[in-house]
């Protein structure tokens, strides 16, 4: 199944309703949705699912937060500037404490032009919305990340919203193979809706008034001591996921960065081709190297990723976002060295790369010219090396893709065109 697919085989056994307004390249969702509650398909609880489409996307997440303030397991689905628009109810329904999940397919944000395809500058823009955010690499764990994100957002101590996001097109429109979940699984091990929300008509509430100076700041420490929660809850969820089904989910992936003295970090799906470049170097050339890639990117998960770098002499950050957008996973892995800088004293040199813009080609030879980038840098070589970097286009502050001889292709490469 595709990555839309991998959602909605989880979205229709575990929620109530999804509110949503279709949008490049995350249709799929909505539509399939739609179909199931036109057809009465029942979730694993017994209720009828609902699908709400009204007028755009931020109609659709005011929908969600109205009828997750009623109790309930509510979800909404958006992508690009759909996601910018609901920005401003991001917010507060964070700020109301309701356990929304909404699944992302990452795509570029319309600047000078208009591009359907992948680009992390939309999940990269509401970062601080107060949503914790989780970045699947492949399809598979799209499937597995939503129902950790409903276990753990309906936890009594966080009670908080969750985004779970792939790579538009990508992903969502490549067909892997994979393993579903039993409903006996998600059944016992999500559970049904967390009801906290759920009114009292004989003692009728009220939520989203104003507050004075005397009430503002109260309300958003509470916010926050739920928020320092996340990652303890995401790491419980994920090893009890683990020892059940036999994944390897963790907030944040480390391979083989044990003994490394070149690191890559990295988000989403291009991680595979870089696993794949990181095998070739050591078993060709004997190259100590590794990548790291964050799951739960937000909250930062700063000792985790610190345990994946901090051994290392070079690190570089690779972006699908463009350096005008600030580059939070550089920030990341900055604030990581800081607070647990290596034992040695000797900090990394750290690289960043920006790559993969609107689904731009990123490939084994783009992959190997960032390794022989750092390389070139620990051999001595400054005036090789570029500190800031683009890769997969040609122009000044560029890497020249390098080949890799008796390189093993591993698996059939396939492109969307459409």
């Amino acid at each position: 199944m595709d990555g839309n697919q991998s959602a909605i085989s989880v979205l229709t056994r575990l929620v109530d309703g999804l509110c949503g307004y279709p949008i490049t390249p995350s249709t799929p969702i909505a539509e399939q949705f739609a179909r199931a509650a036109s057809m009465g398909q029942k979730n694993l609880f017994g209720t009828e699912v609902m699908y709400f489409q009204p007028s755009d996307e931020l109609s659709a997440i005011a929908s969600v937060e109205a009828m997750a303030s009623q109790g309930g397991r509510y979800v909404d689905n958006t992508s690009s500037q759909g996601l910018l628009l609901k920005t401003k109810n991001l917010f507060s329904v964070a700020g109301k404490r309701l356990p929304v999940v909404m699944s992302v397919m990452a795509r570029e944000v319309n600047k000078g032009s208009l591009s359907i395809h992948a680009g992390h500058t939309d999940f990269y823009a509401v970062r601080n919305a107060g949503w914790a955010q989780l970045m699947s690499c492949d399809n598979q764990e799209m499937h597995d990340l939503l129902p950790i994100a409903f276990k753990v957002a309906e936890l009594r101590q966080v009670m908080l919203p969750v985004m779970v996001i792939g790579d538009g097109f990508i992903k969502s429109h490549a067909i892997e193979n994979l393993p579903e979940p039993p409903d006996a699984f998600l059944g016992q091990f999500v559970g049904p809706p967390n009801r906290v929300h759920q009114p009292d008509f004989e003692h009728g509430t009220l939520s989203g008034t104003f507050t004075d100076t005397d009430l503002t700041m109260e309300g958003q420490v509470a916010q926050d001591l739920a928020y320092r929660f996340f990652k303890r809850g995401f790491v419980a969820a994920m090893s009890a996921m683990n020892k059940i089904l036999g994944t390897n989910l963790k907030v944040v992936e480390c391979y083989r960065t044990e003994d490394a003295d070149m690191v890559v970090v990295i988000l989403g799906s291009a991680a595979g081709v870089v696993k794949d470049v990181v095998d070739y170097y050591r078993d060709v050339k004997g190259w100590k190297v590794g990548v790291t890639r964050p799951v739960l990117f937000t909250p930062p998960c700063y000792e985790e990723i610190a345990e994946g770098v901090r051994g290392a002499k070079a690190v570089t950050v690779l972006e699908r976002a463009a350096i005008a957008h600030n580059q939070p996973l550089l920030r990341d892995v900055q604030v990581a060295l800081q607070l647990s800088p290596p034992e040695n004293g000797q900090m990394p040199a750290v690289f960043h790369g920006v790559y993969g813009l609107g689904s731009k080609d990123f490939n084994k030879h783009d992959a190997a010219a960032v390794v022989e980038n750092m390389k070139a840098h620990l051999g001595g070589e400054g005036d090789r090396s570029l500190q800031e970097f683009y890769v997969g286009i040609e122009g000044p502050y560029t890497l020249r893709p390098v080949e890799l001889p008796g390189y093993e292709e591993r698996e059939l490469g396939m492109t969307f065109v459409g």
